[in-house]
């Protein structure tokens, strides 16, 4: 059995791999807390959904619901998680550390 390529085939196959390394290779880390729209400057990632928000934002949220008797949910469009506790948060120090390198290199 003999299989037949014709150019176009070819050229598009070599397209879709192309458009995958440019994906890969356009990848970047958003920096921005989804409370504050504003870049980070202490990232503290939930254990539970994996978010990232600004540590003075999230926490000032949850202090907010739950003075009002009130869940947290998480503030990122879409998630499922609706009880972010202070428990569940932790420092990302390799997302810090980004942000400080870019913030260096921005400078030069």
């Amino acid at each position: 059995m003999y299989v037949v390529f014709s150019a176009n085939q070819e050229s598009a196959e070599g397209m879709e791999e192309l458009d995958d390394d440019i994906a890969v290779t356009q990848t970047q880390v958003n920096f921005t807390c989804p409370l504050t729209q504003v870049e980070m400057v202490i990232p503290m990632k939930n254990k539970t959904c994996n978010h990232l928000y600004e540590e003075a934002a999230i926490l000032g949220l949850i202090k907010t619901k739950h003075s009002q008797k009130k869940k947290c949910r998480c503030p990122v469009v879409g998630c499922g998680n609706s009880d972010v506790r202070e428990s569940d948060l932790i420092l990302d120090q390799i997302l810090k550390r980004k942000i400080q390198n870019q913030k260096r290199n921005s400078n030069r």
